[in-house]
Parts: structure tokens; C-alpha cells; sequence
């Protein structure tokens, strides 16, 4: 699957842009001028926005008990004596908990509903906005800060972001230092990426941050591969939930055809026993689209297989008729379609309320390791539970996989 991340200046459609595949590798050059032109290069792609970090207001807070339905709707609330203005009219959205923490973000409602309506216009339906500072490195006890010649953004090790001048960066540095002083002063460490252009100003800032570790990357291809990677990494608070979750013709046919799968493939075997030929019409047209899918999915067994015999016997759903009523059932199947397929198959899978493990055959480590990172890319938060080395170099693991009802 490929990606163009574009980084959003305004709400006129300046922009600038870079296409990368799923693991973030830059797919070709950089490119930068307006949101029409953009969208002439985004034919089969996935669209991710980078809005600017100034419109973008980002705080961690601890997860309720009650989970993160709880959490989006508790969060202005617990955040409306941090931010200047009427918390009413922002939009907010989190991100995947870390332990017991969840990341969240606020946006001005009528700012991103401009921005959409302007995507839209230009022929764009961007599958995730992020702000821009979410595309910087998230490591603790670590603050990672981009300068440019106009701007300065800074991600300290909490996962706030701070946009300021680029002649702040000392003092950001020095106020992140100390947020992190403890009675056992934790080693704070800075990473500055910055283009070859500016090198000396960032050298310069460098030289009064004392006994501060310091590391200077220079992006020699540009700002945008650097962004564009970090931003499949799959850590990125996407805007784009509740009101903003994109709704189109697509969701509502992954529902029928979840639906279809489930009953043919699961529950209605029998259904061919129906009188009528139009019934019998369309259950061919739905069993031919089944068939076709659990091919793809299964691509190992062989042409003679009854397919949704060997179907039954790898899935165990913890709650089929929760599945068939929601789109992520079929989602989950569809983005287990792995680049060179036939390195990875799918062994088992049990699924139910938004998450599931997933048992694969893949053929190393590293292609169980690509298989994580494409389900990263495609909206999930996953673990390898465990990969067990088989005698022919090949390796089955399971995946824990949790999906975002909101994404």
C-alpha cells in the first residue's frame, strides 16, 4: 500500500508532500505547492494530512477506568483549565493508551471542518490527520525538536509538542530538562533534525545547552522523508473520529459483504435450500465474493479445498453477530492482505469487540515483523504475542491486534 503524507501550511492549500509505503520508506521525491496539485499524485494512494502543531493542542492524561469512550468524552473537561478559550469549540480525539496514560488531541472544529471541506474541493479524502508534531519521535526521556529556518517544533519525552522561533530552542530544552528532574536526575538527551541550510543556526543553538546530550541529524533529503516516516509509525493521534471519521459508500458495502461472509461462509450453509432463482442469483454473486476473498486469505490451500469448510475450522469468533454488524470483521480480513502474500498466510484467527489474535505462517522473522508494521499502517495497534521457529527456517506467530472504533 502506498502513502502520501502531505504537511498542510494553511487553510489556502499550501502544502508540501511526500509518498512512502506502509513501513514509511520514501516511494519518490518531495514535492510541495498546492492541495489540486497534490491530488493529481494521489491516485493509489492513501492520503495522510500533517496540520500545523500551532492549531493542535496536545496533552497526556491517565486513562479512565471506564476505557476510551470514556476518555473522549471526559477530556475537555479535564482539560479546559489548560486551554485558552471555549473548550465547546474543539474537536477532541486520542490515541492508543500506553499503560495506564492516553495521548490526546484538540483541534478547532471549524478549522479542520474548512480544512476537510478544502480537501474535498481539491479531490482529497485523507484516511488520517495528524498533527505535525506527532510526526516527531516519541522516546523517553527524550526531547526531539525540528528547526527550520522559520519555525521550531519541539516533542519532549511526556509527548507534549511546543511550536515556537526557531532563537527559543535553548530555553524550550532547558524548561523540558527540568520538568524531568526528579530526586535521581534522569539522563535527558536531544535529538535535533534539521536541513543542511541551517546547520549552522542549529550548531549555534547546540552551544548554550551545557551538559545537555545532543545529537544533530541533518535531513539531507528534505524535511518531508523524516516526517513522512515517523508518521507510519502508527503512535500519531489521528484526528480524523467522531463527527470527522470519514463515512462513504465504501463502509456501507464492507458491511453487506461482512455480513454475506459471516452468514455463507459461517452461519447459513444451507442457504442454497431456498425456493426462488433470484435467491439462488444472489447467492451466487455473494458466494463467488466470499470465495474469492478467503482465496486471498488462504492462499496456501489448494484449488480442490471446500474454502468455507477450512474457513470454519480456522476461525473462532468470540462474537459472530457483534461482526456482522460493524465493518471491522471485514476490515481486519482486508488488511490482512500483506504485501508478497505468499511469504505470510493466515493460520487462525479469533475475533470479537474491536480486537483479535491472529495466528500466521510467515517465512522469517522479518516478514512476521512486516506483517506488524502493515496492520500498524492500517489503523491497529499490535503485539507479536509469540514466534516460534519451525524446522524449515519458516516461523508461526500470533498477533494481538486491537482496533479503534472511533479511527
Amino acid at each position: 500500500m502506498k502513502y502520501l503524507v502531505i504537511r498542510i501550511r494553511d487553510l489556502e492549500g499550501s502544502a508540501c508532500w511526500q509518498a512512502v509505503d506502509a513501513h514509511g520508506a520514501p516511494l519518490a521525491e518531495s514535492g510541495e505547492g498546492n492541495l489540486d496539485q497534490a491530488a493529481k499524485l494521489s491516485q493509489g494512494c492513501k492520503v495522510v494530512f500533517l496540520i500545523p502543531a500551532r492549531e493542535v493542542f496536545r496533552a497526556r492524561l491517565g486513562l479512565p477506568a471506564r476505557g476510551r469512550r470514556s476518555a473522549v468524552r471526559g477530556a475537555k473537561y479535564a482539560l479546559e483549565d489548560r486551554i485558552a478559550g471555549d473548550v465547546e469549540d474543539l474537536h477532541f480525539a486520542v490515541g492508543a493508551a500506553d499503560g495506564d496514560e492516553l495521548d490526546v488531541a484538540a483541534v478547532d472544529r471549524k478549522w479542520l471542518a474548512a480544512l476537510l471541506e478544502r480537501a474535498i474541493e481539491a479531490g482529497l479524502r485523507p484516511v488520517a490527520v495528524h498533527g505535525e508534531g506527532d510526526a516527531l519521535p516519541d522516546l523517553p526521556n527524550t526531547a526531539a525538536a525540528l528547526l527550520e529556518a522559520d519555525s521550531l517544533l519541539l516533542r519532549d519525552g511526556s509527548g507534549q509538542v511546543v511550536f515556537a522561533d526557531p532563537a527559543e530552542l535553548a530555553g524550550l530544552v532547558e524548561v523540558a530538562c527540568a520538568e524531568h528532574a526528579g530526586e535521581e536526575a534522569v539522563p535527558f538527551r536531544l535529538v535535533i533534525y534539521c536541513e543542511p541550510g541551517i546547520e549552522d543556526a542549529a550548531r549555534e543553538a547546540m552551544t548554550h545547552l551545557d551538559g545537555r546530550e545532543v545529537e544533530l541529524r541533518l535531513l539531507d533529503q528534505g524535511v518531508m522523508p523524516q516526517l513522512a516516516a515517523e508518521s507510519m509509525s502508527g503512535e500519531a493521534v489521528n484526528l480524523l473520529q467522531g463527527e470527522f471519521r470519514p463515512r462513504n459508500n465504501r463502509s456501507r458495502g464492507l458491511r453487506e459483504i461482512a455480513v454475506g461472509l459471516l452468514a455463507v461462509a459461517l452461519l447459513l450453509p444451507g442457504y442454497l435450500a431456498m425456493d426462488g432463482w433470484r435467491a439462488h442469483r444472489e447467492y451466487r454473486s455473494i458466494a463467488e465474493a466470499v470465495e474469492a476473498r478467503l482465496r486471498q486469505l488462504m492462499p496456501e490451500v489448494g484449488a480442490a479445498a471446500e474454502l468455507r469448510g477450512e474457513f470454519r475450522r480456522r476461525i473462532a469468533s468470540a462474537d459472530l453477530s457483534a461482526a456482522a454488524n460493524s465493518d471491522g470483521f471485514l476490515r481486519l480480513l482486508q488488511s490482512l492482505e500483506f504485501d508478497g502474500s505468499d511469504r505470510t498466510s493466515v493460520l487462525g484467527l479469533n475475533y470479537g469487540s474491536g480486537s483479535a489474535s491472529v495466528r500466521l505462517a510467515a517465512a522469517d522473522m522479518e516478514n512476521l515483523e512486516q506483517a506488524r508494521r502493515s496492520l500498524i499502517a492500517s489503523g491497529y495497534s499490535v503485539l507479536i504475542q509469540t514466534a516460534v521457529p519451525e524446522s524449515n527456517g519458516s516461523v508461526v506467530g500470533e498477533l494481538s491486534i486491537r482496533d479503534d472504533p472511533d479511527r
